[in-house]
């Protein structure tokens, strides 16, 4: 009995050795159910806010008038007499200082030309209208001081005897022709352009012109008229008073 019994335990257990074991069967979790949305509780719609209105002014009650004072007429009373009034004085305006004004800068007088004789001198079928310088202080002044002389314009000097004449151009604003005329009314030479000098030349440094020979007369007339109208040494001189 027990050999059978052991050998059926041993039967069973061989079996259960040979066949396989069972695969164990899983078991789905069940899915977890969707969470719910939270409902958003609707926003409550405000209401609209009411522009408080100003609280009115009080009227202030206006003041009550003053009763009508009654008006008591004045009593007649005698017009007193006006008590004189000073006028006030005038006040007196001090005047202005005056701005010193700055006194002109005085410009030089014209030098006044001197009364001359006057004579017409013919050279070269030409005619001259020529002031006379017959005198020491006239010839020493001669055409100085003139700003221009007309073509036909001329200074005619007149010496007491024929010699060597000397002349120069002092105070003289513009050129000139001298012409040296003989004792016989004869052309003996011509200083031809003879420029002006600069104002400020010192008389020292003035140049003089001379005659190549003796003479009594000199004609002064405007630079480049002597070669202009041909006016050369030979040409006869005549002179009309006028």
């Amino acid at each position: 009995m027990t050999a059978l019994a052991l050998a059926l335990l041993a039967a069973f257990a061989l079996a259960a050795c040979a066949s396989p074991a069972p695969t164990p069967t899983l078991a789905l979790a069940p899915a977890p159910a969707p969470a719910a949305s939270p409902t958003l509780a609707p926003t409550p719609t405000p209401l609209p806010t009411a522009t408080p209105m100003p609280a009115p002014t009080p009227t202030s009650a206006p003041a009550p008038l003053p009763a009508p004072t009654s008006t008591i007429a004045p009593a007649a009373t005698s017009t007193p007499t006006p008590t004189p009034t000073r006028a006030a004085p005038t006040p007196t305006a001090t005047p202005a200082r005056a701005t010193p004004t700055p006194a002109p800068t005085p410009t030089p007088a014209p030098t006044p030309t001197p009364a001359y004789a006057q004579v017409d001198v013919v050279v070269a079928g030409f005619t001259f209208q020529a002031d006379v310088a017959d005198t020491a202080a006239l010839r020493a002044l001669g055409l100085g001081g003139r700003d221009s002389l007309p073509a036909n314009r001329a200074m005619w000097f007149v010496f007491d005897a024929a010699a060597p004449r000397q002349f120069w151009m002092r105070r003289m604003r513009f050129p000139l022709d001298i012409v040296w005329v003989s004792d016989g009314y004869v052309v003996t030479g011509v200083a031809e352009r003879v420029p002006h000098p600069p104002p400020e030349t010192p008389p020292s440094q003035l140049r003089n012109y001379s005659s190549v020979v003796p003479v009594r007369y000199v004609l002064e007339i405007n630079a480049g008229l002597a070669d202009q109208l041909g006016i050369v040494p030979g040409s006869r001189v005549s002179v009309v008073p006028r």
